[in-house]
């Protein structure tokens, strides 16, 4: 199987199990014909023996010519080929019987198997991948596109990206792109399509109607264990839906950038809208994806020390990534409206709602 993700060629292959997941995560990307591979993953049961280097700590290895990241769900391997694409292998950590069922429901997911893959796909492999790649840059930010353009909602875990976009879900001339990470490249200012699933929380089911396609099929102890959590706290449980069952429209091809949105929560008496440096808005953008996704730079980190150690050159190094990032993120930018949006600390959910709609609809004039 072979997708277009993030403008580059991603081929994939594992067993009939593997298979039948992979189709399903990745139904809403372009098929890529016979587009020589950029990236090649392979879910595997066992990660291919190589002759090992260095090993500090445990989670990490570096080999000759790749290293391997541990993470809770999986093992990964990243290296490169001899043609010159990204060889990517996965192996998944198996989860079964009263163990796994009790940690089901102490979640704040329910996931199932093939909810549990998604995620892992496309938060530790995908995302990851971009990393290796000169032209590519990350941004921790929800995208919708608002009559053709796209508008980035950036910032911290939990200060409404997500909220706004189910606001405007089922809105005329309003695309999905993503939901937690977007990905740009060199310029050209375009936002990428990232398909992993939209996490949905109980705070966000006011509407009937995205509550009941978020239950829609799945187990009774599945919905009780959503409806008891909810009722206990909102912010305790959420699922995860494929985008096409959530947006009236999504996205597949790249989307000009035209606004970029910083939410911050803060101490100000209202709702206010204000310009923002893009000299300003790269460190930003730089603070929070370091912060968002230090599990795998915790990995990067590890291969240079590893790489020090044993007098060896490291695969990837968190300083080329983020010298590589400020570069691109200055470039793709420039010529990009970029604000600030003021949310009041204990702003009514409604009324927030209310003002991101209007602020993405009809522009930031009135608000500035």
């Amino acid at each position: 199987m072979k997708k277009i993700i993030f403008g580059k060629c991603y081929a994939f292959s594992g067993d009939a199990m593997y298979q039948a997941w992979l189709m399903e995560s990745l139904a809403l990307y372009a098929d890529a014909g016979d587009i020589p591979s950029d990236v090649d993953i392979h879910i595997v049961n066992e990660i291919s023996g190589r002759a090992l280097v260095a090993m500090n700590p445990k989670a990490h290895r570096t080999f000759d010519h790749g290293m391997l990241t541990s993470f809770p769900a999986a093992d990964v391997y990243w290296g490169w080929s001899d043609r010159g694409s990204l060889e990517v292998e996965v192996t998944l950590r198996s989860r079964r019987g009263v163990k796994r069922n009790v940690q089901r429901l102490l979640s704040v997911e329910y996931a199932s198997d093939l909810e549990s893959f998604e995620q892992i796909l496309h938060e530790f492999v995908l995302v990851p991948s971009t990393y290796f790649f000169s032209d590519m840059v990350p941004i921790h930010a929800a995208c919708l596109t608002v009559n053709g353009q796209a508008c980035l909602l950036a910032g911290t875990g939990g200060v409404g990206k997500s909220a706004a976009m189910l606001a405007l879900r089922q809105h005329d001339g309003v695309g999905f792109v993503s939901d937690d990470i977007s990905l740009m490249s060199y310029g050209s200012s375009l936002v990428y399509a990232n398909m992993a699933w939209p996490k949905i929380y109980g705070y966000n089911c006011s509407d009937p109607a995205l509550k009941g396609e978020l239950l829609a099929g799945r187990g009774w102890v599945d919905r009780t264990h959503f409806n008891v959590k909810a009722w206990i706290n909102v912010a305790s449980t959420r699922r995860k839906l494929r985008p096409d069952r959530v947006y009236r429209k999504v996205e597949s091809s790249p989307s000009p950038l035209s606004r970029l949105y910083y939410l911050v929560r803060e101490d100000v008496p209202k709702f206010q809208v204000a310009g923002l440096e893009a000299s300003v808005a790269v460190e930003m953008t730089i603070a929070v994806i370091s912060a968002e996704y230090s599990i795998f730079h915790d990995q990067l980190y590890w291969e240079q020390y590893n790489a020090l150690a044993t007098s060896r050159t490291a695969m990837l190094t968190m300083e080329q990534v983020v010298a590589n990032w400020r570069r691109l993120l200055a470039e793709c930018l420039a010529t990009v409206a970029c604000f600030k949006i003021s949310v009041p600390l204990n702003m009514d959910h409604v009324a927030y709602r209310d003002c991101m709609i209007d602020t993405l609809m009809t522009g930031v004039a009135e608000h500035a």
